[in-house]
């Protein structure tokens, strides 16, 4: 067996293992599929009349200054609410920090240049978390800014929402999508909108070659992000040797490598392999 072959059966395995927990496969699965999110809205909501409008897998937005981030999936209903719908398997990171931070970012695009703060539309971040990362067996914890004192909703229609990947109770709506967001196999999947199109990209020869050129891609731009954090350690390196001061060599990064501030400081940190 050659190389390229016994690569290609790893990545079969790959594929036959991948869930919706998985968040390169999330996205495969939800983008440009409103069903699909409809779906997991309404059962969120326990409402059964949500329409999805438009539906993109994986949004990045960029920091002006700061930190940019790649939503999985953000998608607008006809009410003309936002959400940007992650998951996440391992409980690591803030995940509280990083919902507001998605938040805000997800503002900053919502938001018209010039228009009133009035046109701020009402955002949820949803996370499905394979854990119960918030401790308490709660199927579910939904989120709002509210008075300590009162419980006065202070109505700012920015909503957090943690999913719990660890509830096992699939008598409900709510049990049996998370079951379906663990699946391997369509078969064991409730929801067929979710099983047809697992189905298209583990069974169907189009939707295998393209998870293998997927892949691929995914194989060829983490070397790109390699060997770019390999040249830009070294940059830095280099020109400590040389005595230049640290504000000189944070703007010159920032400029060779288009870098934002909080980025390039955050390269200034590592250090030469």
């Amino acid at each position: 067996m050659t190389d390229q072959e016994r690569l290609h059966q790893q990545d079969l395995e790959i594929i036959r293992n991948l869930r919706i927990f998985d968040d390169d496969f999330m996205r495969l699965i939800f983008d440009g599929n409103p069903e699909a999110t409809a779906l997991v809205l309404n059962i969120i909501f326990d409402r059964d009349d949500m329409i999805v409008t438009k539906v993109v897998g994986q949004r990045e937005i960029k920091g002006i200054e700061g930190h940019s981030v790649k939503l999985d999936i953000m998608a607008m209903d006809g009410e003309g609410k936002a959400y940007d719908i992650e998951v996440q398997r391992q409980d690591k990171g803030n995940l509280p920090l990083r919902a507001r931070y998605n938040s805000s970012m997800m503002d900053t695009v919502l938001l018209p240049e010039g228009a009133d703060y009035s046109k701020l539309i009402p955002t949820y971040v949803i996370f499905f978390t394979e854990n119960d990362v918030i401790g308490d067996n709660e199927p579910l914890h939904h989120f709002m800014m509210q008075d300590i004192k009162t419980g006065h909703i202070l109505g700012d229609e920015k909503h957090i929402i943690f999913v719990n990947g660890d509830n096992k109770d699939e008598s409900t709506r709510l049990g049996k999508l998370v079951h379906d967001f663990h699946c391997k196999s369509a078969d064991k999947m409730y929801y067929e909108v979710f099983a047809k199109r697992m189905r298209h990209f583990k069974e169907s020869e189009g939707g295998i070659t393209q998870m293998c050129k997927l892949m691929e891609d995914m194989r060829i731009e983490y070397g790109k992000e390699v060997a770019l954090e390999a040249s830009i350690v070294s940059a830095v390196d280099t020109a400590r040797q040389f005595g230049i001061p640290e504000d000189a060599i944070l703007g010159n990064i920032m400029g060779r490598f288009n870098l934002s501030e909080s980025e390039a400081k955050s390269y200034m940190l590592k250090k030469s392999a």
